[in-house]
């Protein structure tokens, strides 16, 4: 099997620049993910101990369109 000739390789000028970003982005969004996990474990939620607020029932209906009726004389 040969391989083929026209595949594109990627330039090692291209990795170079595009792996310190890709490391950046990285660690700002593991920390942020971690930052927001140890907030959590601070304050724990606290209970709702509220009650429910009085709810008025709704019935929901179809209107139908009339339809033409022939008076027959």
């Amino acid at each position: 099997m040969t391989k083929p000739t026209n595949t594109k390789k990627r330039s090692k000028i291209t990795i170079a620049l595009l792996a310190p970003i890709l490391i950046i982005i990285f660690i700002v969004g593991w920390t942020l993910y971690w930052r927001g996990q140890q907030g959590t474990t601070k304050q724990p939620q606290k209970p709702n101990n509220k009650t429910p607020a009085k709810q008025d029932k709704i019935e929901l209906i179809a209107i139908l369109p009339q339809e033409e009726q022939i008076i027959a004389n």
